[in-house]
């Protein structure tokens, strides 16, 4: 009797949570992030919190270290529907709203005031178009600044005229720009840039110190010029299908989820920056200082590229930059 009774409760508990289930949906995040890393934990807890945040009406799959492919794979993926979500560069979110690349666009922002400013007053207007093209982007990340390593010193712009330059070859127009300015420009791939230093192919190239110091691209470039390039900016983005899939009642929260892993990415990224250039600089690193001579001399050159990039037909929209301009004007005016 005891038995029957047990089976009894038990199927009617099957039954009470059978709709759950068959509502149950699985979202899947590729992410190139490796996996065991402070970042790949914070989506691993992030995954946990939607779970919990839903009752377990969404839970979220992780593709960790790349094994999605590379970001234009991701990008693809989403629009076909193999995947649903991804962790993307400044690149990978230019590939789905172009406009969003006047962000990183070389020297226009200079510093981390800057950059959390428009980040709260600039950047929600790109969300609409987001969502046009078929994407939610839940949460801005960043990760620091890119500064010059180079075989030698740098410390003005014609310095930086003789050297050969890596670019990233995922994309056409920052490598026009530069060689109309006049740089030696070599484009190449991310996985290229060693050999490239080894060979004598580039000299110097554009990085966020924690990606010179994994890479070990600072015992072959040992100079890095003390001048931010362009910020380091990324996104978490779902695909607008699923994101329609989920009850409008849990998205605020999970946006707010979203949102707190992007902060952990920036203080682990930080913490990582710090530490990578203790490091290097015990291991043979130089930083090179620049005076307010040689940092304005930078900042001219870089405006020039930034006009480069910017026009009917480019990524970047005139109005749009100068919309941008306006806003860091007022900015640097308080």
């Amino acid at each position: 009797m005891k038995k029957s009774r047990k089976r009894l409760l038990m199927f009617l508990i099957f039954l009470y949570l059978l709709p759950q289930w068959a509502a149950a949906l699985t979202v899947k995040l590729a992410s190139p992030l490796p996996e065991g890393t402070e970042w790949d934990n914070s989506l691993k807890q992030m995954a946990d919190e939607w779970a919990e945040i839903t009752g377990g009406r969404v839970r979220v799959k992780i593709y960790p270290g790349g094994i999605a492919g590379d970001e234009a794979d991701m990008v693809r993926k989403m629009r076909i529907g193999q995947i649903d979500a991804g962790v993307f560069s400044a690149f990978g979110l230019k590939m789905m709203v172009p406009e969003t690349f006047v962000l990183t666009l070389p020297g226009l922002l200079k510093n981390d005031a800057e950059l959390d400013y428009i980040l709260d007053t600039f950047v929600p207007r790109f969300d609409e178009k987001f969502r046009e093209n078929g994407y939610e982007l839940l949460a801005w990340s960043k990760s620091g600044w890119a500064n010059i390593f180079c075989r030698m010193p740098v410390s003005s712009p014609q310095e930086l005229f003789d050297v050969s330059l890596a670019v990233d070859n995922t994309e056409s127009e920052t490598p026009a720009a530069f060689k109309t300015l006049g740089f030696k420009v070599v484009t190449i791939g991310l996985n290229e840039i060693m050999m490239g230093l080894q060979s004598g192919l580039i000299d110097a190239v554009a990085s966020p110190p924690v990606i010179a110091a994994a890479y070990q691209w600072f015992a072959l470039a040992s100079y890095m010029t003390d001048f931010n390039i362009t910020p380091v900016l990324g996104g978490l983005v779902v695909s607008e299908r699923t994101w329609q899939r989920i009850p409008e009642e849990y998205r605020e929260d999970l946006k707010a989820s979203m949102n707190k892993v992007a902060e952990k990415f920036y203080d682990e990224a930080m913490s990582i920056n710090d530490e990578a250039l203790r490091i290097m600089r015990e291991n043979g690193l130089n930083i090179v200082e620049l005076d307010e001579d040689a940092v304005a001399a930078f900042e001219n050159v870089m405006i020039g590229g930034q006009h480069l990039m910017v026009g009917e037909g480019k990524a970047v929209p005139p109005a749009l930059y100068e919309e941008l301009q306006s806003e860091l004007e007022s900015f640097r005016e308080k």
